[in-house]
């Protein structure tokens, strides 16, 4: 092999080796951004609520666009449909188990079924075109749909369920929903 040729050879290997640790690493980072807000905002209650408040924020610049705007309100879509999976994967394999694994099993199997007419809201949503006046009128319903899940999460259901629990229990909710949660970042 020829000095050029090694040279050219050691610099195509150097440049495998960035894009490998590069292509293992940003997945990674990633998954970091995605779940650092839930991470920052503390305990799993208040990592929860911020993801509610992330997502109506969603919603508030899905509900101003004009019919014209079929992209934008697609992507904004693509977003929100996203985020609420994430966020349903942690409550779904974390939060809603305790509930029922702490004799609240009405309330667990309630949730569960609200989630199920989130994604039935979702999948209408996609199957609509998103120039029809309808389109708006169903996203709203759709917010209205959420409003009332996240209250009653949020004013009922989560705060006396933590104020059950000891500290250590309520730590390693945390802990089991943030790792969903990166996982499906």
């Amino acid at each position: 092999m020829s000095q050029a040729s090694a040279g050219h050879f050691g610099r195509l290997a150097t440049a495998g080796a960035i894009g490998l640790v590069a292509g293992l690493a940003l997945p990674h980072a990633r998954k970091s951004v995605m779940q650092g807000p839930s991470l920052a905002a503390g305990d799993w209650v208040d990592a929860l609520t911020a993801e509610h408040r992330m997502v109506e924020k969603m919603f508030d610049a899905l509900l101003k666009t004009g019919d014209d705007e079929r992209l934008k309100r697609e992507m904004l879509l693509t977003k929100i449909a996203y985020a609420l999976t994430k966020h349903a994967v942690e409550e779904e394999n974390v939060i809603y188990p305790a509930l029922a694994e702490h004799a609240r099993t009405d309330q667990s199997r309630h949730l569960t079924e609200d989630h199920l007419e989130v994604k039935t809201f979702i999948y209408d949503l996609r199957r609509t075109d998103t120039s029809d006046p309808r389109w708006l009128l169903k996203a709203r319903a759709f917010l209205g749909h959420l409003q009332h899940h996240m209250r009653e999460e949020e004013e009922d259901i989560f705060p006396s369920f933590r104020e059950a629990l000891p500290p250590e229990e309520n730590a390693k909710l945390t802990k089991m929903m943030n790792w969903e949660g990166f996982k499906v970042a």
